[in-house]
């Protein structure tokens, strides 16, 4: 079991900054991303390149390697992830404080792109995905300032 919990007050990237993927990224995407790091980062990589190899570097190496593992060990499977994106998702409501509540059929929604706005008073706007509302996500930052929403909706079954 991995012990994220652990890291939740951490200004550590999270395990997909870590990845380079997006939240919403799809499993094959994971893998593909975890493997290219790996590559890069492995230990036995790093030590076997004795012309750039410093104890610096190959600590920073090592740090690194053992967050993508750790990222990786969490992401790929499904129930771990869901229980990550649920702490996710609780930091983001604690990190920011909701400035308002919407309706989200007062949101514009884009079919093209699967997603809902909302104008922001900061001239800028606020995007939520189908994908983010079913999973739960409810509260949305606005993209240009540092307020953020909580969306109203219901989840059909």
């Amino acid at each position: 079991m991995n012990n994220y919990n652990n890291d939740k007050n951490s200004n550590s990237k999270n395990y997909y900054e870590t990845l380079k993927v997006s939240i919403d990224a799809p499993y094959e995407e994971i893998k593909k991303s975890y493997r290219k790091l790996v590559l890069l980062y492995h230990p036995d990589k790093i030590s076997n390149d004795h012309s750039s190899f410093n104890s610096d570097s190959g600590n920073v190496a090592n740090k690194e390697f053992n967050e993508i593992q750790k990222s990786w060990e969490t992401l790929k499977d499904d129930a771990l992830r869901k229980q990550y994106d649920a702490l996710l998702l609780e930091q983001q409501r604690q990190k920011y404080s909701v400035s308002d509540e919407v309706d989200l059929d007062d949101m514009e929604y884009l079919e093209e792109e699967g997603q809902y706005t909302y104008p922001c008073r900061c001239g800028d706007q606020y995007i939520i995905t189908e994908d983010q509302l079913s999973e739960g996500n409810d509260v949305v930052c606005c993209s240009g300032c540092s307020l953020s929403i909580k969306i109203i909706y219901e989840v059909e079954n």
